[in-house]
């Protein structure tokens, strides 16, 4: 018998009586990452603007692996994520990342590194990048540090325009290996025939737009985030108790085989088709259910790979 399981990183289902206790532990959290609104004129580069494509010399990547959780929380272990964290924090290294891991991070554990990021803003005059990858147990809006929950939006906004302007203009990418729900994705089993060779893909086409700006711009607080999520909106995200989850190992094996022309869009591009028309879970009666991956951009530039800082 494989003793090996595919399970989701769920969160619990709430009672009532515990909205409360959530509600103190979000306000903790807004009031400690709370800052006064920067919006006097600073300054920026008219070329650094202009630019087509994101500058990359120098880069910070921070791996937070999320396994054991309070007991209160009432959250089984992550069993199989040190395989996620591990190769993820590897590949960061590889790409010439200054990374770091954190195991079982309480929400105090993740503001301390981030606020030793963001102090040493000397370092972040330099870096052309920063990826943050939270391993961990989710729903909808949030993730799990081990002893609370803590709103997505929460997390990325410590580091937007107005509470970290030495990374303005620069690619924040956030990735997300947890569920977003307690859904399971489902598809259509269809039979895979061979293409009518003579038949032509469609090609899309766009238009471009100029907007002029007088002499004062505002970037907004969104601007240059990348967020990367393990599945859907709505639905649960599987992770293997031996392998780890399909979707770090697919990014993992897809940003080791980046090549010079690749940008960042085609390797994220590939990973969803990995993961969500490859992937079949191994557990009983799983029939025709899926994972679908996504990302949401805001990034103002195009992202090639990181390869400029080695």
């Amino acid at each position: 018998m494989d003793s090996r399981k595919d399970v989701t990183d769920a969160s619990p289902i709430i009672g009532d009586g515990d909205h409360q206790t959530l509600e103190k532990q979000k306000l903790s959290m807004t009031n400690g990452t709370h800052s006064v609104s920067n919006s006097g004129p600073g300054t920026i580069s008219k070329s650094h603007l202009d630019q087509e494509r994101y500058s990359i010399s120098a880069g910070i990547a921070v791996v937070i692996n999320n396994i054991e959780f309070k007991t209160e929380l009432n959250l089984p272990d992550r069993k199989g994520s040190d395989v996620d964290a591990s190769s993820l924090f590897q590949r960061f290294q590889e790409l010439g990342f200054d990374s770091d891991l954190l195991n079982d991070a309480s929400n105090d554990d993740m503001m301390e590194k981030f606020n030793e990021i963001k102090d040493d803003k000397e370092n972040l005059k330099k870096t052309g990048c920063l990826i943050v990858a939270l391993l961990t147990h989710g729903n909808e809006d949030s993730v799990y540090m081990t002893d609370m929950s803590v709103k997505i939006k929460t997390v990325m906004d410590l580091f937007n325009a107005t509470n970290c302007p030495e990374l303005n203009l620069k690619p924040k990418i956030f990735i997300f290996q947890a569920c977003r729900g307690g859904g399971l994705g489902r598809g259509v089993n269809m039979k895979l025939i061979r293409d009518d060779p003579n038949k032509a893909d469609a090609a899309g086409e766009y238009s471009e737009y100029d907007e002029k700006f007088g002499e004062t711009i505002r970037i907004p607080n969104e601007a240059d985030f990348l967020a990367v999520y393990s599945t859907s909106s709505g639905y649960g995200s599987f992770r293997n108790t031996e392998k780890g989850s399909p979707f770090v190992r697919q990014l993992s094996e897809e940003l080791l085989k980046m090549k010079k022309e690749d940008d960042f869009y085609r390797i994220l591009t590939r990973v969803n088709k990995r993961v969500g028309m490859g992937y079949k879970p191994n557990f009983p009666n799983s029939g025709d259910v899926t994972q679908m991956p996504c990302f949401i951009s805001h990034l103002t530039k195009e992202l090639d790979q990181f390869d400029e800082g080695k």
